[in-house]
């Protein structure tokens, strides 16, 4: 799950940094949002944690996401890992 985690991060990219920096650069991030998959999260779970992790590790000033683009990319991350591990 890490991966689909890091994959729809980056075509994110929510503070613009990719361009100059690693490919590594989300990665405290990535750890943090793939570790909350593990609870069988909601996209609404999901979403906040999102927002909360960016704005921890960046700060609200840096982090001008809003909840709803939190929400649409928890929702593509928990439909990835669905496609890809489908519940028996």
């Amino acid at each position: 799950m890490n991966s689909i985690v890091k994959k729809v991060i980056d075509k994110w990219d929510p503070i613009n940094l990719l361009h100059m920096c690693p490919d590594d650069e989300y990665h405290p991030e990535i750890e943090a949002i793939s570790k909350e998959l593990a609870d069988n999260t909601s996209y609404e779970e999901l979403a906040k944690h999102i927002e909360n992790t960016f704005v921890f590790y960046f700060s609200r000033d840096i982090f001008k996401k809003s909840y709803e683009d939190c929400y649409l990319i928890a929702k593509e991350i928990l439909d990835s890992c669905k496609d890809i591990y489908p519940s028996n």
